[in-house]
């Protein structure tokens, strides 16, 4: 069936539209969508709530750390992520669809999860626990954390863009967290030629980390009438998980692969080293399987588990052999005296004092001591655990990722998008 959205899946640019008219800083949303959001109180379920609702920060996020573990992406490699620190929000986006005929049924859903928490372990969202969980909120009675987040999908028939008409039709709320899962679907009538998706996400309680997640969204004309309920999708078994190293001679300072095939849930699928220092390169991840690029700075035996939740489901020992030059370590590299981790704020060519003054603004410097400069290969060279937040990477001839992954494996690379030095201090003051 055809997809009547544009940028379903929001794998297009972003732009800054909002339902009241005004461009927020903080609010970046995928093209052909409007993002939308309650303000103030009162709060009825919680009077204590004298803040009441607050307007979130809207972002796209792509397909790389640190949205991997959990995964936060569901389709293709960008999604929605939108949040409030310490606040409640009914809040989503919106795009009104026309060229529809009268009288025709049509069905929206979507998907979504949240991380909802007042600690620190993006694994686990409280009362929900770690790992995937999903729950129609007309099945959970109980009054706990689990009803923090409640997901909906709505459309109005008729084609307003009030997402509190009392025109909108809602499909039942599910409380979904740690891992993508399906929106439970709601079906209209068209009333005229136009019609409003609506994807909304409410939070009852101002922890610390009220985050939604939403991709894939799914607007589709029905055949015939409505559809019945729909059934809990069948789970597959698990393929037996396979482990292979390319190649399977791995020299020092030359980068080699490992990749595990099959097993229970390729996209949680993590890699752990042991027995010496390892530059990490690039993870590509498909439904199957998971490859992991890496750089061993030293010869010797060492052992990788692969390991989903915790739970190591494969050990591997392998051998990586001396180079046979003198110069064992690639590019002249002097390692540091002591381990330790750096973050490198990297301004894009041409970016002059008032965006350096951003930065500095931000308190990134006086709270962590960040290293902020230019040079890209500054910011790749240094210590085993090194992470570059590359302001507007747009600005900088060719792929700025791929520069990293290439000449400088083991980077977690952290995009981000700055419209003026004053969205970038704002930005940086949040992370």
């Amino acid at each position: 069936m055809t997809n009547l959205l544009k940028n379903p899946s929001f794998e297009g640019g972003w732009w800054r539209k909002t339902h009241v008219g005004q461009e927020f800083g903080e609010i970046f949303v995928p093209e052909h969508w409007v993002a939308f959001w309650k303000q103030g109180g009162p709060v009825p379920h919680d009077p204590a709530n004298t803040v009441g609702y607050g307007r979130p920060e809207m972002q796209l996020i792509d397909r790389v750390p640190p949205f991997l573990d959990p995964l936060r992406i569901k389709d293709g490699n960008r999604g929605l992520k939108f949040f409030t620190f310490y606040r409640i929000h009914d809040a989503g986006v919106y795009q009104r669809v026309e060229g529809i005929t009268p009288g025709t049924r049509l069905r929206g859903t979507g998907y979504a999860h949240a991380w909802s928490s007042g600690q620190d372990n993006a694994r686990i969202s409280d009362g929900a626990g770690e790992g995937p969980f999903f729950v129609r909120a007309r099945d959970y009675d109980k009054v706990d954390n689990v009803r923090n987040f409640t997901f909906t999908i709505g459309i109005d028939p008729t084609g307003g863009t009030d997402p509190w008409a009392s025109t909108v039709v809602w499909g039942e709320g599910a409380h979904i967290y740690n891992g993508h899962a399906q929106v439970p679907p709601v079906e209209v009538v068209a009333q005229g030629t136009a019609v409003t998706f609506f994807a909304r996400s409410v939070v009852l309680w101002p922890f610390k980390h009220c985050d939604a997640y939403m991709d894939a969204m799914e607007l589709v004309v029905v055949d015939g009438g409505v559809l019945p309920p729909e059934e809990p999708p069948v789970v597959e078994p698990p393929t037996p998980l396979s482990v292979s190293i390319t190649p399977e001679a791995a020299i020092q300072g030359e980068p080699f692969e490992i990749t595990a095939v099959g097993g229970p849930s390729p996209e949680q699928t993590t890699l752990q080293i042991t027995g010496g220092e390892v530059f990490w390169g690039q993870t590509t991840r498909t439904a199957t399987r998971t490859t992991w690029r890496m750089v061993m700075v030293t010869p010797g035996t060492y052992s990788a588990q692969i390991a989903v939740q915790g739970q190591v489901l494969h050990t591997l020992t392998f051998r990586v052999l001396a180079r046979p030059v003198p110069d064992a370590i690639p590019h002249g590299f002097v390692p540091p005296r002591e381990a330790y981790a750096r973050t490198y704020v990297l301004l894009p060519p041409g970016a002059g004092d008032p965006w350096l003054r951003a930065a500095l603004d931000s308190g990134v410097w006086s709270k962590y001591h960040w290293t902020i400069g230019g040079s890209a290969d500054d910011a790749g060279v240094g210590p085993r655990t090194r992470k570059v937040i590359a302001v507007n990477p747009q600005g900088w001839p060719g792929d700025l990722e791929a520069f990293f992954n290439q000449y400088y494996p083991g980077v977690d690379y952290v995009p981000i998008v700055a419209a003026t030095p004053e969205d970038l201090r704002r930005i940086l003051s949040n992370m």
